[in-house]
């Protein structure tokens, strides 16, 4: 198979004992952070691990996502790409204050400020870029609460972020969008949404090319907006719709009369999972967690598909503890973040076991995200620094990578 794509390719001649075929059934089977140390041996091993069809098949071998998490150092943020083990794969450094957004996007990372401005990492190359400012018209960035929502339009693909922000002051709301990857993109003010957001989901899940958000129900006037729906701002035309309706009015029939809106507020986070929206509530008087996917977003249709057991060690901290999901693995178990107070964890749940194990400490200053593109990118990048290794690298590199291939070395 690698000998059949190596010539399809056309890879030339590389420097090592090890000919182009098995070299790419070898490095194949490495990871991403050993694959880029590689690209410093020297041009041709640069060239071969840098090639755009060797980039794919790697993506296509190491499918597994990773966790962007926030690592609060002085005096700036760091994240941590890790994978569902805790192990750390790759950092990028020096980010600026902040803290990671969760479920942004699938091949970005954003970052967050203190005064809500915001920082777009590409995990792959590393690069950072800076948005512009924000408005707040003056205001105590402290007084501002903020929601964010980052996703591809549905027709060309377009990224774009919308910030809502929210001065507690004076309860004015400031909404706005910006076309990312746009070198001369601005912010644009944007009609605000129809009622109040919740407030423990900090942000919007992008789906079919909408960002949808859950309202505080407890301030929204019923003669105005349906309990129960989900506002949701299209990407496209930037215009509000209310035409979801979540899975809250289920769930306080199954309640039997034990919950109640006021109850809610503080219970439900919306995630992107499995390619649909899901709801998830925290039911603090059974310790569970009950997660509710969208079937049929004409029909506003909801099933809950899981009921997960919260671990005992969070017994007793009632409304205070907040729990997101954050990916379902293809063996079908459920990656959790878990907040109480200040601190966190993410945590692994394994629902035929009924377990669950702890990948890595996070902070809700840090926050952490889901990572599911490639570590590898194609362009030629470090090409300054394999001109210090000398050329006798690549025969020992290529004999080690010989070793590791028959199973005498193990990475």
């Amino acid at each position: 198979m690698a000998s059949a794509a190596a010539a399809g390719w056309g890879l030339g001649a590389v420097d090592g004992v090890l000919p182009p075929e098995l070299l790419l059934d070898v490095l194949l089977r490495l990871p991403a952070r050993p694959i880029c140390r590689l690209r410093a041996v020297c041009r041709s091993w640069l060239a071969f691990t840098t090639d755009p069809h060797f980039v794919a098949a790697h993506a296509a071998r190491h499918p597994a996502p990773l966790l962007a998490v926030g690592v609060q150092g002085f005096p700036r943020l760091c994240v941590d790409l890790v994978d569902l083990s805790g192990n750390l794969v790759k950092q990028i450094l020096r980010v600026g204050k902040g803290r990671v957004v969760s479920g942004s996007s699938a091949d970005r990372v954003l970052v967050a400020g203190e005064d809500h401005s915001v920082r777009v990492l590409n995990p792959t190359t590393g690069s950072i870029s800076i948005l512009p400012s924000h408005r707040c018209g003056g205001a105590d960035p402290s007084t501002i609460a903020a929601w964010f929502a980052f996703g591809q339009t549905a027709s060309t693909g377009e990224c774009k972020l919308v910030r809502i922000l929210l001065n507690i002051d004076n309860s004015r709301h400031l909404s706005e969008v910006i076309t990312v990857g746009d070198t001369d993109g601005e912010w644009r003010e944007t009609a605000n949404p129809p009622g109040y957001l919740g407030w423990n989901c900090t942000n919007g899940v992008v789906f079919k090319g909408a960002a949808y958000f859950i309202l505080d129900y407890c301030f929204s006037d019923p003669s105005f907006l349906e309990r129960g729906c989900m506002p949701s701002f299209d990407l496209e035309t930037e215009k509000w719709s209310v035409a979801l309706q979540g899975p809250l009015n289920r769930i306080l029939e199954e309640s039997n009369g034990t919950l109640s809106y006021h109850d809610l507020a503080n219970q439900l986070m919306l995630s992107g999972l499995k390619g649909t929206l899901c709801t998830s509530h925290w039911n603090d008087q059974f310790y569970t967690v009950d997660l509710w996917f969208l079937t049929d977003s004409e029909k506003s249709a909801w099933s809950k598909d899981h009921r997960i057991n919260v671990d005992a060690v969070f017994h007793g901290i009632g409304d205070y503890l907040k729990v997101q999901p954050l990916l379902v693995t293809d063996e079908g178990k459920i990656v959790l973040s878990m907040q109480m107070g200040s601190k966190g964890v993410v945590q692994i749940y394994d629902p035929v076991t009924d377990t669950s194990s702890d990948i890595i400490q996070i902070s809700i200053y840090t926050g952490a995200s889901v990572f599911t593109g490639s570590l590898l990118c194609p362009q030629s990048v470090g090409r300054a620094f394999y001109e210090v290794l000398p050329q006798s690298w690549a025969l020992r590199i290529s004999t080690a990578l010989m070793m590791f291939r028959f199973g005498i070395i193990k990475v």
